[in-house]
């Protein structure tokens, strides 16, 4: 993943199940923040084996390590992928005015 800071928006989380889940009837990307609050997002599916969600303004809301996992549901199997760990920067804004 390239680099994710706070507050972005539109910013692709994309996880790899390596499984062919282009039947899967739920796809939801659950995530822990470093606070320790958790949540979830709806994921889209990409091509056969990956899953992804946009963020929204709201999203990405806390400096630090984030986990995240995809969760899967399809008719014949129900499980998680591994968990990825994606690091939130901080924005800097630099000042132009003396």
């Amino acid at each position: 993943m390239a680099k994710i800071y706070k507050g972005d928006i539109g910013t692709k989380i994309e996880l790899n199940a390596e499984i062919d889940i282009s039947l899967a009837t739920s796809l939801i990307i659950r995530y822990k923040k470093p606070d320790g609050s958790i949540g979830e997002w709806t994921a889209i599916l990409s091509g056969t084996e990956k899953a992804y969600y946009n963020t929204l303004a709201e999203d990405l809301d806390v400096v630090g390590v984030w986990q995240v996992q995809l969760s899967i549901v399809m008719s014949e199997w129900t499980g998680d992928g591994e968990k990825a760990t994606p690091l939130i920067f901080i924005s800097v804004t630099v000042s132009t005015s003396p």
